[in-house]
């Protein structure tokens, strides 16, 4: 069914032909039926542009863009550059282990440290999602290697294809999923392999 943008009026409630009004939202895409009662209650303005043609590409985040947060009911606008300080300031989750292990839903986004004499393997899930990613510390004097999850894959580069484990005793690799289609992660490894 086709659609047309329409300027909000200073007439509106916080819903428009039953949709709710975001904070600061100036235009909506109607149908004509929609449409019908809002143009006669004066809600809205017909702007003339046809709804159907896609939505242009937002611009890049930029420092300076403002993000609206609500804490305790009560609206805060830090700015995209103070929010991502503050989460590159939030402590790490940090996992030990000191045996084999398959890496869970816990050990995304944490630095997971292998601390064993005897030698240890990480196995890496095939349904992370793409972006995913794990820092895995050789904590012991063990080695820790690396195993996949049935359907899970490794990129490496070509100077690393021989690779199987982390270097050497308090090395860290990091691992990101680099793409999946169901569970067949791609994973990418970067760090001090061996």
């Amino acid at each position: 069914m086709a659609t047309q943008i329409y300027d909000i009026t200073a007439k509106a409630g916080p819903y428009i032909a039953g949709i709710k009004l975001l904070p600061g939202q100036t235009s909506i895409e109607l149908t004509a039926e929609q449409a019908e009662y809002e143009l006669a209650q004066g809600t809205i303005l017909a702007t003339g542009e046809d709804g159907s043609a896609p939505p242009p590409e937002p611009a890049p985040v930029l420092a300076s863009d403002q993000v609206e947060l609500k804490r305790g009911g009560l609206a805060t606008r830090p700015t995209a550059a103070e929010l991502a300080t503050f989460v590159q300031q939030q402590p790490r989750t940090i996992n030990a282990y000191a045996a084999n292990v398959t890496l869970a839903a816990a050990d995304k986004g944490a630095l997971a440290i292998v601390a064993d004499d005897a030698a240890v393997a990480v196995t890496l899930p095939a349904d992370w999602a793409p972006g995913e990613s794990v820092t895995v510390r050789r904590g012991g004097t063990g080695a820790v290697t690396w195993a996949l999850a049935a359907g899970a894959t490794l990129a490496l580069p070509a100077s690393k294809a021989a690779h199987v484990g982390i270097a050497e005793q308090h090395a860290e690799a990091v691992f990101t999923v680099l793409s999946n289609a169901g569970d067949t992660a791609v994973w990418g490894v970067s760090g001090a392999t061996a």
